[in-house]
């Protein structure tokens, strides 16, 4: 079916086209819930939720894998949000805001403040969880751009953050990015359009630049403090944070059209490196600030280009059209028929990644989910794979699970049939919207 979400996209990208394609902003959460007791969650009806228990000894868990002692949970999932409930009565929600937005398939298409504003409507509306209530504890700002160049390229010549190095990461879920870890946030240069490429059409080159909190104190001093903030103060007010954050990278341009041997030294990394040292951190300034001439003065300005396209792309995201008006949003509901098979009957997930004319999450879908969002694979798989195959290979777990949701789907339509006679007017049917 065609949510909201989606008939706001098609209208708004057609005025936008040029400048909204491939944002977003805020990300990745982790929520402390306050004020909400747990059997409200527990009994919501979207909601399984599955205690952390040892499947040998039938111990629930109280170590990590670390060995560390941990509070007892329950968890559960729904469209990539990961919701636990402790012992102690504590609730975190975490996971991809974004991702949710896409029923928990992906997050490199659009996200601007409007779609911020439905996640929140759709949280308060099907979990009964106000903005107000989710304290802050980790967060993820960042912006998918197309660059003016080949985003590996980039990649390849961002040497520092600050005076830190930045490394190359491998992860399965995010594929091949770049990251420097500081005491309370970590930076990520990478390629979304090749995290994503195999398994959408993606023609254009997306470069993703992102801060991620891991602790709150720099964003508390900046007033934020829950997600009811952000929706106060809007995404324009996090330009300053990530424009500042992107000047602070050390990058080399690879258009500088100057003859200078200290080009040469320049270019590698290595150099800038040794040069961060204690001993040699007076050097490390004079040089970089000759980078920079060399960078104004002889170059096609990367980076200022960059940072010019993250500045407007932050100005479309923070739109507030009058068409849009939040209040409006609140007020309108999904249908309840499907005009488009791009959500599967039985799970509600997102299925665009199937053949067109699917209605169910199939073989290829549960490959999908398998290898980019393993909590909601998990998901299905506790909820739809009985304990007779759940020792079998992986694709024999494949099949029993795409064979348990058309059974699903089967008793449910003989269910509608046995309550509603053929001759028998379901009046469900006459209020669709």
């Amino acid at each position: 079916m065609f949510t909201l979400p989606y008939l706001f996209n098609v209208r708004f990208n057609r005025q936008c086209r040029n400048f909204y394609k491939y944002t977003f902003l805020v990300d990745y959460i982790k929520i402390l819930i306050k004020d909400l007791t747990p059997a409200i969650l527990e009994a919501n009806p979207l909601l399984d939720f599955y205690d952390n228990i040892n499947t040998t000894t039938g111990e629930i868990k109280t170590v990590n894998h670390k060995g560390q002692k941990i509070t007892p949970y329950k968890n559960a999932f729904y469209n990539s949000l990961e919701f636990k409930i402790y012992d102690t009565g504590t609730i975190t929600i975490s996971g991809s805001l974004h991702k949710y937005y896409n029923a928990g398939a992906h997050n490199f298409n659009d996200f601007n403040f409007e779609a911020f504003l439905y996640v929140l409507n759709d949280l308060k509306r099907k979990f009964n969880i106000t903005p107000e209530q989710c304290i802050l504890k980790c967060l993820e700002l960042g912006l998918n751009i197309t660059p003016p160049k080949p985003t590996n390229e980039i990649l390849d010549y961002c040497f520092l953050h600050k005076t830190k190095p930045f490394e190359y990461q491998k992860n399965s879920g995010e594929g091949k990015y770049k990251q420097v870890q500081h005491s309370q946030y970590i930076i990520k240069i990478y390629n979304k359009a090749l995290h994503y490429k195999k398994d959408f059409d993606i023609k254009t080159e997306i470069m993703r630049f992102e801060i991620k909190y891991t602790k709150m104190e720099r964003l508390n001093k900046l007033g934020v403090f829950n997600l009811y903030d952000i929706s106060k103060l809007g995404f324009k007010y996090f330009e300053n944070e990530l424009l500042t954050e992107w000047q602070n990278v050390l990058f080399f341009d690879t258009t500088i059209n100057a003859k200078s041997k200290r080009l040469t030294n320049y270019q590698n990394p290595i150099y800038w490196s040794e040069l961060t040292q204690k001993t040699t951190k007076t050097n490390y300034y004079k040089h970089k600030r000759i980078l920079i001439d060399f960078t104004l003065n002889y170059s096609q300005k990367i980076q200022h280009q960059l940072t010019e396209i993250m500045r407007k792309k932050i100005e479309v995201l923070n739109y507030r059209g009058a068409r849009f008006d939040t209040l409006i949003i609140k007020s309108i509901h999904a249908p309840l028929q499907l005009t488009k098979n791009n959500i599967c009957l039985v799970t509600g997930l997102n299925i665009s990644m199937q053949k067109d004319n699917s209605i169910l999450l199939s073989h290829s879908g549960l490959r999908y989910y398998f290898k980019n969002d393993k909590k909601i694979f998990e998901q299905i798989k506790r909820k739809y794979l009985t304990n007779t195959w759940t020792k079998s290979n992986f694709e024999t777990q494949i099949k029993e699970i795409a064979h348990n949701i058309r059974n699903a789907n089967s008793n449910k339509n003989n269910k509608q049939k046995r309550i509603y006679k053929p001759q028998q007017i379901n009046l469900l049917n006459q209020f669709c919207i």
